[in-house]
């Protein structure tokens, strides 16, 4: 019997995907575990195993696709009757077929109407879609992806036209003392959560009031660009750039565009303030130099970023303030009792932090068997979303690829940042003005990156200054943390 496969929700908090790799054909005889393609999600790129045996019929999407959880990649045959069952692997692939041509036919006699036709006649169809499609949670989730598409095209001159009048973001003037669950779909919810929005405070588009994906999505951005015309006003209109010579365009990765939301936030949100400083690491080299092929031995790397790591986390436990996070809206700074170092790794997708999970409890062999292990994941695309959350603070270490000085960007809601410039021979002179020699001494330049509402001047310089003194003394580097 013809079944179809589905995207399954990972858990993760991810409900969409792009398709980079079919790895299966029609034809082919899959078992479960089987790669059936492979993805690229806002952070790493993963294999979607089959959770079936049988052959494939026909592939459903195709390489470059954006995917959403519940949609169908695959039509295969197990080979068994049809007994009844609900499953949760497959189902009746012709009644599927009929389904989706019977909604697609509905989409194009939409479309063909919207332009003379208001809302809440596109409702009136979605609502009649929604009572076939009952309870099932997958269905709710395609029922608000169609009135996505048409709420898109409709959405500006229906709003005004009905006289609708969204919440704005942030709103705190209701009364939630009696509020009743929102009706939106479990897709709608979970985008809702990630998100950060309260659905009682988004006004629903659909039938019966009912919130969409859309709603919730248009929401968060009015409430993003509220924030951002705070920090500086809406960006400004590009100019025709072909009038000066030939272009292209070509669309932002997932991880780019992660990138760019996450770094926008941040320097949006965190008034950055740069510390500089040097580090006579010349005795750190030489012990490094002793001691790395023992380290190679047991599977690890000892580069000077695992080293950064132990002096940062002897230095963050005198200067907890370092490591927390503020909480602006209940004006409380949350400190935090561990220490799990983000590392930020380069790679060809893309800048990626995994992170060290208690770095103050392992010894610098752990270290260094830990971050290669998750530098290697990073590089492969394999990094899962736990592996890059959570940090209490970050490091970042371009030094090696030839950054002499930078000023890095502090990964919100962490308050601080170090990074790493390139290390260099130079003349160094000591002794005093009167009686002095010079000597070759390897020097590596620090930049400490702090959000000045919760650090000053005289806390960054004495943070940096026990980092500095810790590496320069490699004895105490091995006794601390």
């Amino acid at each position: 019997m013809s079944k179809e496969y589905r995207l399954e929700d990972p858990g993760e908090g991810i409900t969409e995907a792009d398709v980079v790799e079919i790895l299966v054909s029609e034809g082919d005889r899959v078992e479960d575990g089987d790669p059936l393609l492979t993805v690229e999600t806002d952070k790493a790129a993963n294999e979607i195993p089959a959770n079936f045996d049988g052959t494939i019929e026909s592939v459903e999407v195709s390489e470059g696709d954006t995917i959403k959880v519940g949609q169908v990649l695959v039509t295969y045959s197990d080979g068994e009757d049809d007994d009844g069952k609900d499953s949760s692997d497959g189902e009746d692939v012709e009644s599927g077929r009929e389904d989706r041509k019977s909604k697609k036919s509905d989409r194009k006699k939409e479309d063909s109407k919207s332009r003379g036709k208001s809302r809440e006649e596109s409702d009136e169809d979605a609502g009649k879609e929604s009572e076939e499609d009952g309870e099932k949670d997958e269905e709710n989730s395609a029922e608000d992806d169609e009135e996505s598409s048409h709420e898109t095209r409709e959405k500006s001159g229906d709003r005004k036209k009905h006289g609708k009048k969204r919440q704005k973001p942030g709103s705190k003037d209701r009364d939630t003392s009696s509020e009743q669950p929102v009706p939106a779909a479990p897709a709608t919810r979970k985008l809702a959560r990630e998100l950060h929005v309260d659905l009682h405070e988004v006004e629903g588009s659909g039938p019966d009031g009912r919130v969409t994906k859309e709603d919730v999505e248009e929401f968060s951005e009015e409430a993003a660009s509220k924030e951002s015309s705070r920090a500086g006003g809406e960006s400004p209109e590009l100019p025709d750039f072909s009038q000066w010579g030939e272009t292209r365009r070509e669309p932002l990765e997932a991880i780019r565009k992660a990138i760019a939301r996450n770094m926008s936030l941040s320097w949006q949100e965190i008034p950055h303030v740069m510390h500089q400083s040097i580090a006579d690491i010349t005795e750190l080299e030489r012990f490094r130099g002793r001691h790395q092929d023992e380290v190679a031995k047991r599977g690890g790397k000892l580069t000077m970023t695992v080293l950064a790591i132990k002096a940062l986390v002897a230095a963050l436990k005198q200067f907890p303030r370092f490591n927390s996070s503020l909480d602006v809206d209940n004006d409380e700074l949350i400190y935090k009792d561990y220490y799990d170092i983000g590392v930020a790794v380069a790679t060809d997708a893309g800048l990626l932090v995994p992170v060290v999970r208690g770095a103050d409890r392992k010894d610098t062999i752990e270290l260094a068997t830990d971050l290669a292990r998750l530098a290697d994941k990073a590089r492969e695309g394999k990094l899962t979303k736990q592996e890059m959350e959570g940090a209490t603070f970050s490091l970042t270490n371009p030094g090696p690829i030839g950054a002499t000085s930078f000023t890095p960007i502090i990964n919100h809601p962490e308050v601080a940042i170090l990074g790493m410039g390139s290390a260099q021979l130079e003349p160094v002179a000591t002794g005093n003005i009167d009686n002095y020699r010079l000597e070759a001494r390897l020097r590596m330049p620090l930049c400490l990156g702090y959000d000045h509402r919760v650090n000053d001047g005289a806390d960054a310089a004495q943070f940096l200054k026990t980092i500095v003194d810790i590496l320069e003394d490699p004895e105490t580097l091995m006794l601390s943390s």
